[in-house]
C-alpha cells in the first residue's frame, strides 16, 4: 500500500500548506481525495466514504479514489461495497497492486484462504518491499496451517464462501450497463426491480429519473427526482437531474435558474459546470459557455465532454477548424465515440447558397403566358447573420420588368430571428417601383418528440407602384407534429392601398417529410394578390415536392391553380438550391 500512502502524504501536505482559517469545504477532486485519506487514516470511515463518493461523482474514472473507497469500506466492514470499489479500480487499471491487495484482504476476512493467498502473493512478488503484503501472506499461511490439513482439503473441495452479494448493488450495476448501452427500456425494468427492494434508495430514484427523461417521459422523470429530494433535501444528483430535465423539455429559463442555484452551493461541481455551459449554448451566450467548459477542463483535463462542448462553441462561432481540433482531442480520450465521430463527419460549413427558380403561367380566356424567373445568392457572414441578393425577371402581356432585391437575416437568439429587405425595379411597368419589407419569427415551443417546434411569425411589406401604394401585413403561425415530420401553418393576409381599398384573406399549408430527403407540400389560399398595384381577390390550390439530391443540392417542383375574377391561372414551377 506504499503507493496509497505516498499519495495520501503528498495530498495532506498540499492541503496543510493551502489551508487558511475559515476555509470552505473542499470542492475539487484533489481536495476531496486528500480530505478523505486523512479521514480514513483517522478511522473516520463514514466521513471518508462520503468524501470519496463526492470525488468520484466529479471524476468517476479516478482509480486512486476507488481504491481508497475500498479501504474505507473495509474499515466499515462492508465487504461487498469494498469488493465493488476494488473491482472497478482494476477494470480501469489492471496492474493496480493496491486494488489486488484489497481483494486479497476481502478474501482473507471472508475465510476464502485459497483465493486470498495467490492474490496476496502476487502483490508481494510485484512489490518486494511491501511489508503489508508480506504480512498478509504470512497471516494467510498461518491461518491455513492452523486450520489443519483436513480443514484445508474441505475448503478446497467445497464452494468458496464468497461474501453474500448485495442484490440491490447487482441490479444497479446491471441497470448502469444497460443504460450505457442505450437499452433504456431494459434498464428501466432492472432499476424498478431494485427500487422494489430499496424504495428509499435515492441513487435508484435518480437513475430512473434520468432514464425516463431520456425517453421523454418528463412528468414521470420529475416525479422520481422529487421523491429523491423528499428523502434527501438538497441531493445534488437529483437537482442536476432536474436541470437535465428542463433542458430536454426546452425550458431554457427554467434550466438556467436551476443550474445557477446548484452552482451557488457547488461552484466547482463538474456536472453542474458542464450543464451551465450547455444552457449557455442554448442561450447563444458563447462566451459563458466557453468559460464554463474551460473550468471543467481545469478540474479534469481529460474530460471529453467538455472538449466536445468547446468544439460546439467554436463551431457555433463559425470556426470549424478549431472545432474539429477540439473534437479530435476528445476522440483521443474516448476512442470510438459515435457522438464525437458524428461531429467530425459533419462537412465544413457552406457559406454560400445559390437559388434559381422559374415559373410559367398558363392563362385562360386566350391571354398570353406569364413567366417569372429569379436568381438569388446568399452569404452567411456569421452563424447569426446572412446577407443575400436576388434578381427577378417577370413578363406579363408582352412587358418585362427586372427587379433587384437585397436582404439581411439576423438570428438574435436560437428562438428569435428577424429580417429586412429592400427592392427596386428600374423603369417598372407592373412590378413595384420600390419596396421595403421586414419580418420576425419567435419560437414559443421547442421541439419535442410529439409536438413542436411552434413559432409565431409576421411579415410586413410596403410596395410603391406608379399609380398607388400598397401596405400588407401577414401574421402567421407554424407548428410541427409527429417528431417534426408533419408541418402545419396558417397565415392571415391583410392588404390596403392608399385610396382606402382593403382586402383580407388566409393561406393554409401542410408540409410532410416523406423521407429524410424527400418532402411534399400543399395548401389552399383565399387571399388578395397584388397585381400591377391592384388588390385582386384570388383563390389558389397549390402543391409541390422538394428532393435533397445530396447535401449541397436540392431540387423543387410546384404546381398551382388560381381563380381570379377575369381569368384563371395555372402555374408550373421548377427550382434548385445549391450550397457551397
Amino acid at each position: 500500500m506504499r503507493r496509497s500512502r505516498r499519495a495520501a502524504l503528498a495530498a495532506c501536505l498540499i492541503l496543510a500548506i493551502a489551508a487558511t482559517p475559515g476555509a470552505v469545504l473542499a470542492q475539487t477532486v484533489d481536495e476531496l481525495y486528500a480530505s478523505a485519506v486523512k479521514a480514513r487514516q483517522a478511522r473516520h470511515f463514514d466521513e471518508a466514504v462520503d468524501l470519496l463518493r463526492r470525488a468520484l461523482a466529479l471524476k468517476p474514472d479516478n482509480a486512486d479514489a476507488l481504491v481508497q473507497l475500498g479501504f474505507a469500506e473495509l474499515g466499515r466492514n462492508d465487504l461487498a461495497a469494498a469488493h465493488d470499489a476494488f473491482s472497478k479500480a482494476l477494470s480501469l487499471a489492471p496492474a493496480y497492486q493496491d486494488a489486488s491487495f484489497g481483494l486479497a484482504e476481502i478474501e482473507f476476512r471472508s475465510g476464502n484462504l485459497d483465493a486470498a493467498l495467490p492474490l496476496a502473493e502476487s502483490v508481494a512478488r510485484a512489490q518486494p518491499g511491501n511489508t503489508d503484503a508480506a504480512a498478509l501472506v504470512e497471516n494467510i499461511r498461518k491461518a491455513m496451517q492452523a486450520a489443519g490439513g483436513e480443514a484445508r482439503k474441505a475448503s478446497v473441495a467445497a464452494p468458496r464462501a464468497k461474501p453474500r452479494p448485495d442484490p440491490v448493488a447487482g441490479l444497479m450495476e446491471q441497470g448502469r450497463r444497460l443504460r450505457t448501452a442505450g437499452k433504456l427500456p431494459e434498464a428501466e425494468k432492472v432499476y424498478r426491480r431494485a427500487l422494489g427492494l430499496a424504495p428509499k434508495n435515492t441513487d435508484i430514484l435518480v437513475a430512473l429519473g434520468l432514464i425516463l427523461g431520456s425517453s421523454q417521459r418528463f412528468d414521470e422523470a420529475g416525479h422520481f427526482f422529487d421523491r429523491a429530494l423528499a428523502i434527501k433535501p438538497g441531493l445534488l444528483d437529483a437537482r442536476i437531474g432536474k436541470i437535465r430535465l428542463a433542458i430536454w423539455q426546452g425550458d431554457v429559463p427554467g434550466a438556467r435558474a436551476l443550474v445557477d442555484d446548484v452552482l451557488a452551493s457547488s461552484p466547482d461541481n463538474v456536472e453542474a459546470l458542464d450543464l451551465d455551459a450547455k444552457v449557455a449554448l442554448l442561450e447563444a451566450d458563447y462566451t459563458r459557455a466557453g468559460q464554463s467548459f474551460q473550468r471543467v477542463l481545469a478540474i479534469d483535463s481529460r474530460n471529453a465532454e467538455a472538449l466536445v462542448g468547446i468544439g460546439d462553441v467554436r463551431r457555433a462561432l463559425g470556426d470549424d477548424d478549431a472545432a474539429r481540433q477540439a473534437y479530435r482531442e476528445a476522440l483521443a480520450i474516448e476512442p470510438g465515440s459515435s457522438d464525437i465521430e458524428q461531429r467530425l463527419a459533419v462537412p465544413p460549413p457552406r457559406r454560400w447558397r445559390l437559388d434559381l427558380g422559374t415559373e410559367v403561367s398558363d392563362l385562360t380566356n386566350g391571354l398570353s403566358d406569364w413567366t417569372d424567373s429569379s436568381a438569388g445568392l446568399a452569404y452567411r457572414l456569421s452563424p447569426r447573420t446572412t446577407i443575400s441578393g436576388r434578381n427577378r425577371v417577370a413578363t406579363r402581356f408582352g412587358r418585362t420588368d427586372v427587379q433587384i432585391e437585397g436582404r439581411i437575416d439576423e438570428a438574435f437568439s436560437p428562438a428569435f430571428s428577424a429580417y429586412a429587405l429592400a427592392a427596386a425595379t428600374p423603369d417598372a411597368d407592373f412590378l413595384a417601383r420600390y419596396a421595403i419589407g421586414a419580418g420576425a419569427s419567435l419560437q414559443v415551443m421547442a421541439a419535442a418528440k410529439a409536438f413542436g417546434p411552434l413559432s409565431l411569425n409576421i411579415d410586413t411589406r410596403y410596395d410603391n407602384f406608379t399609380n398607388t401604394n400598397v401596405t400588407s401585413v401577414s401574421p402567421w403561425v407554424q407548428g410541427y407534429i409527429f417528431d417534426g415530420r408533419l408541418g402545419l401553418s396558417a397565415r392571415w393576409v391583410h392588404a390596403a392601398d392608399d385610396i382606402g381599398t382593403r382586402a383580407d384573406g388566409y393561406v393554409l399549408r401542410v408540409d410532410l417529410a416523406v423521407t429524410q430527403r424527400f418532402n411534399l407540400f400543399g395548401g389552399y389560399a383565399d387571399a388578395p394578390e397584388i397585381s400591377d398595384g391592384t388588390l385582386v381577390p384570388t383563390r389558389t390550390v397549390f402543391g409541390g415536392i422538394s428532393w435533397d439530391v445530396n447535401d449541397p443540392l436540392t431540387v423543387r417542383a410546384s404546381i398551382a391553380h388560381e381563380q381570379r375574377p377575369t381569368f384563371d391561372r395555372s402555374i408550373f414551377g421548377l427550382g434548385l438550391t445549391a450550397r457551397f
